[in-house]
């Protein structure tokens, strides 16, 4: 009866490391990284909010692609034609982060986070839901964002 439950222990005690190794390999991110992926998806944010191309760029990798509306565009193509409108948006219309998902493998990372936006952007009214995945990879300088994908939909009417 000893060596029965000894070896039930042991397979019990085994399949729990195997668990806790799982669970840390598989999306769990350390409290540390999980830090500073957040702290590098809030600081684009911040910086498109606070007007500063120079920061909203240096957060993104050399080959990032921004997904929107249907259309994908390279990293230069994104500084080109889209970051000042997406600078002037930010600026005009607050937005209210909701729910902030973060996974973590190895050198990868994702954050999915949804936003209540609301207010008013060329004259006109703005009240829509918003969702964001960041992609980001770790650099010898920072997390740094390789792909990001925003969708938004209108609020309902009450």
């Amino acid at each position: 009866m000893k060596a029965i439950l000894k070896k039930c222990s042991t397979v019990l005690l085994a399949n729990a490391c195997l668990l806790i190794t799982t669970g840390q390999s598989f999306g769990e991110p350390a409290a540390v990284d999980a830090a500073t992926i957040i702290s590098t998806a809030e600081g684009f944010h911040k910086a498109l909010a606070a007007g500063e191309p120079d920061r909203v760029m240096s957060l993104l990798s050399p080959d990032a692609l921004i997904v929107e509306g249907g259309a994908v565009q390279t990293r230069d193509e994104y500084q080109r034609e889209h970051l000042a409108d997406d600078i002037a948006y930010a600026r005009a219309v607050p937005s209210t982060q909701r729910d902030v998902i973060v996974r973590h493998e190895g050198d990868a990372a994702w954050v999915t986070s949804t936003f209540k936006v609301t207010g008013k952007f060329h004259d006109k009214p703005v009240d829509d839901f918003a969702a964001e995945t960041m992609v980001l990879t770790k650099t010898p300088t920072g997390w740094r964002i390789r792909i990001i994908h925003w969708s938004s939909h209108k609020a309902p009417s009450n």
